[in-house]
């Protein structure tokens, strides 16, 4: 009964824990989420390519609407007249002239012409839009992929430092086996070196994760490129 009773109480702690730990498991995901749809949002908005079609979609949609009324021609015509004066003694030739309207009641190529401009209006936004779900598609996928790409130089800086900090501890210790006489001190050597090489590794890293940043900033993020760079600072557990 006693050894029960201490299972019990060992294994609820242990469930506790596991249950907390999956919490900020998913508390985690969730920030890491929602930083990756402000910085989508954030390009959408902001990208210079992006911007430049919805001007484009906006000038297509302005274009007024092909007019619809009759066909109206105006003609003048001119001329002369003899007309009599003093009771018919003396001829006289005065100009003459008159304007005339016409509205014709039916125009089939008129009819056809606003047809076809309005399909083409139709077509050319239809186009435009299609364009533009294309660019943004382009630019939401390099924006992510530079993202993964960013995380992983970030996985790999942390695994560098801490095998670093691994090797520090090694190397204090050893030291202190060779100053009581246990330890070769060409075993120093050969772990100095080591930490040499990940401490280049660490910097050659740290230096082309922070290019790439910066690059993707201004690459995809146009005139907010600093509100970019820094959500990207921040982005990566």
């Amino acid at each position: 009964m006693m050894n029960t009773r201490n299972r019990s109480l060992i294994v609820l702690p242990v469930l506790i824990a596991a249950l907390l730990m999956s919490c900020g498991y998913v508390q985690a995901a969730e920030v890491e989420k929602d930083y990756l749809q402000r910085m989508i949002e954030l390009v959408v908005e902001a990208n210079p390519t992006l911007q430049s079609q919805r001007n484009l979609i906006t000038e297509i949609e302005t274009v007024p609407e092909p007019v619809k009324g009759p066909d109206l021609a105006l003609a003048l015509k001119t001329g002369g007249a003899v007309v009599a004066l003093d009771g018919g003694w003396e001829r006289r030739v005065v100009p003459t002239g008159s304007i005339e309207l016409t509205i014709p009641l039916y125009s089939a190529v008129k009819k056809r012409k606003i047809a076809l401009d309005r399909l083409t209006i139709q077509k050319d936004l239809a186009k435009a839009w299609q364009d533009y779900y294309h660019l943004k598609n382009s630019v939401t996928s390099d924006l992510l992929t530079r993202v993964d790409k960013i995380t992983s130089l970030k996985n790999e800086l942390d695994a560098q430092e801490k095998l670093l900090s691994l090797l520090e501890r090694n190397l204090q210790a050893l030291t202190k086996q060779v100053e009581a006489g246990v330890a070769s001190p060409s075993d120093l050597w050969a772990i100095s070196e080591r930490i040499m090489i990940h401490e280049t590794n660490i910097r050659n890293l740290s230096s082309t994760e922070e290019t790439l940043k910066r690059e993707t900033a201004v690459n995809l993020a146009g005139d907010r490129w600093p509100e970019l760079l820094k959500m990207l600072t921040f982005q990566t557990p």
